[in-house]
């Protein structure tokens, strides 16, 4: 089987997701016969979960998280529209990074209690995390998060460096707009 450490992929919250997840057919047919069952899952704050998962019989070798789905899903407290982002480490291991529906990472500290999300942190020297979908029709333009845009957008530098998930760094300039919207151009 060929080297999986680096295969990454997004899942969407959609209705109806709250018992049981499925894994990309892509990601599933390539691992199904060798992953581990359960599979440890830790998130950006520290914290593993074990999730163990069956094959849906509707689809062969599709994977679906079942067992300890919920409860991971309910601590978090996702909801319609946010995004997982998964990196599977073979055989028994998912980092998983956690999106609101702002695109923005929710930074759920090392202590997630009594249901309670932490807001963007203060500023500082820190590294925040986001995915944009970049317009086809305008690909030179790129629109930033609105959370992200006045949360952080007064004290961002000119111009800004991006970094890319491969290490590529890009310097780009960026307007505010009359929304608050930070728009990035060039680079």
């Amino acid at each position: 089987m060929p080297a999986l450490a680096d295969f990454r992929f997004f899942i969407f919250i959609i209705p109806n997701m709250e018992n049981q997840i499925r894994m990309p057919s892509a990601f599933s047919n390539l691992v199904w016969e060798n992953m581990s069952n359960p599979v440890e899952v830790s998130t950006t704050n520290g914290q593993s979960w074990s999730i163990s998962w069956v094959v849906e019989e509707e689809h062969p070798h599709r994977i679906v998280f079942t067992g300890g789905w919920r409860a991971f899903y309910e601590h978090y407290h996702l909801r319609i529209g946010a995004t997982l982002l998964l990196s599977y480490h073979q055989p028994k291991f998912f980092n998983v990074a956690i999106y609101g529906t702002s695109f923005c990472e929710i930074n759920y500290g090392r202590n997630l209690q009594n249901g309670s999300l932490p807001a963007i942190p203060t500023h500082g020297n820190y590294t925040v995390q986001f995915f944009v979908i970049i317009p086809v029709n305008d690909p030179d333009t790129l629109m930033l998060p609105l959370r992200f845009s006045r949360d952080y957008g007064r004290s961002l530098p000119r111009p800004l460096t991006l970094t890319t998930p491969t290490g590529h760094r890009h310097r780009v300039g960026w307007n505010m707009e009359p929304n608050e919207m930070i728009v990035l151009h060039g680079g």
